[in-house]
């Protein structure tokens, strides 16, 4: 082999190389990144995939999102590993909150179902917690094979955000927020709590 076939070799190589670094930094980067962030329009409108599937099954066993006030919440968590699934709506008419939980036995596939409600201090505590922790909320730029996945809708007025994911970086945050505020009024959330979520999110995996 001639010096001159080596150095096409290496030319080609190089020029590879930089085509895949790019394709990465303007493609596939941007495209991991949104995976799991916050979007305007419903759960419906993300892209279809198992997790998003299972997610909306179990949605269907708490109210719409169409029936439900201009201050809403509705979400679904699904431990890999938990014995339960769960999801939840919340609604506010500015003088109460009323909230619904789904609870599905993953050994009987039997789902339970009961109504709860929050204090208006309550609601807003929680909301306003879970809203500065999922606005502006662009994903992770890393992909777990397992934890707990969750999906959100968030109605605020005429505006629907929602998003879905398994970060703990993120999901698992909001996870905790719904442990430590629904918790107390219904007891199978507190599978979500994250006792160590502190020391995790000042770790390097965040």
């Amino acid at each position: 082999m001639n010096g001159s076939t080596i150095r096409k070799r290496y030319i080609v190589t190089a020029f590879v190389l930089i085509l895949s670094a790019i394709a990465y930094v303007l493609v596939a980067r941007p495209m991991l990144r949104s995976m799991g962030a916050t979007t305007y329009g419903p759960l419906s409108s993300h892209s279809k995939d198992i997790i998003l599937v299972h997610a909306e099954k179990l949605l269907m066993n708490v109210p719409p999102l169409s029936d439900l006030s201009d201050d809403s919440l509705r979400f679904v968590a699904m431990p890999s590993f938990g014995d339960r699934w769960m999801a939840v709506s919340l609604s506010s008419d500015g003088s109460r909150a009323l909230g619904h939980l789904a609870v599905l036995d993953r050994k009987t596939g039997k789902v339970s179902k009961r109504a709860f409600r929050l204090t208006e201090p309550e609601f807003d505590r929680f909301t306003a917690a879970w809203d500065a922790e999922t606005g502006n909320y662009w994903g992770a730029l890393s992909l777990w094979a397992d934890g707990t996945s969750l999906g959100f809708e968030r109605r605020r007025g005429s505006t629907i955000t929602s998003g879905i994911g398994n970060s703990p970086c993120h999901y698992d945050v909001l996870g905790d927020l719904a442990a430590d505020h629904i918790g107390p009024h219904a007891e199978e959330l507190t599978d979500l709590s994250v006792p160590y979520i502190d020391r995790f999110l000042a770790s390097d995996h965040c």
